[in-house]
């Protein structure tokens, strides 16, 4: 799966680990800044569900 996480740094940042402890993360990126004046950023995350 692919999960793209779009907020303010600290948000992302927070969100990062938690994802990460709930998928088995293959390949994130780092963060991207938005277009535009935004001061937001975009993370993008291959997931993959864990195993039972």
């Amino acid at each position: 799966m692919k999960i793209r996480l779009f907020g303010l740094p600290d948000e992302v940042e927070q969100a990062v680990p938690l994802i990460e402890g709930a998928f088995d993360v293959v390949e994130p990126s780092d963060p991207y800044p938005s277009r535009g004046n935004s001061r937001q950023v975009r993370v993008y995350m291959e997931v993959r569900l864990p195993r039972p």
